[in-house]
């Protein structure tokens, strides 16, 4: 999204919903949320992240998370981070699946992309790709996101949740 003025909101007053940024880097929340969330759409790349790489990405100096609940219990977040050249990228962003199909999702992406443009960017950037939930492109173009790039590459391979043999 190039411009404050590509921006098309879709909030939603939902009983007890609440978007909360943490104020104290938490790793272990960007662990799990990462976990539970992005194992169902073959997130990449953070699958062998030691416990020292989740603690850098999430004390990084310009990362925010910021965490979704309902009653308080956690059920989405996502992640945003101001590069040095005035891009706000979007790293990760979802809900637990348990709370998809409730219109929390256009909530949920109109509030981080509120809070990236709050950060000063000039740009924001959010990739995805063909594993993402059936319901996320449409809801990313439905904000003012426009496909900058289409490539072709290898499928991220199927992985399974820490949490799966709990929950």
């Amino acid at each position: 999204m190039n411009s404050q003025n590509d921006f098309k909101p879709k909030f939603n007053e939902y009983l007890d919903f609440i978007i909360l940024k943490l104020t104290i880097p938490t790793p272990e929340f960007n662990y799990f949320m990462y976990q539970k969330i992005g194992s169902n759409y073959r997130w990449g790349g953070r699958q062998t992240w030691s416990q020292e790489d989740w603690i850098r990405h999430a004390n990084g100096k310009h990362m925010q998370t910021w965490g979704a609940y309902i009653e308080g219990s956690p059920i989405g977040y996502y992640e945003i981070e101001l590069t040095t050249d005035s891009i706000s990228k979007i790293h990760c962003i979802g809900l637990i699946k348990s709370f998809i199909g409730k219109g929390l999702g256009g909530h949920l992406l109109s509030h981080a992309v509120d809070q990236a443009w709050k950060t000063g960017a000039k740009k924001i950037i959010l990739n995805t790709c063909s594993h993402d939930h059936p319901n996320a492109l449409s809801n990313y173009l439905n904000r003012g996101f426009t496909i900058k790039d289409k490539s072709k590459s290898a499928a991220n391979p199927n992985w399974e949740s820490n949490f799966s043999k709990i929950y």
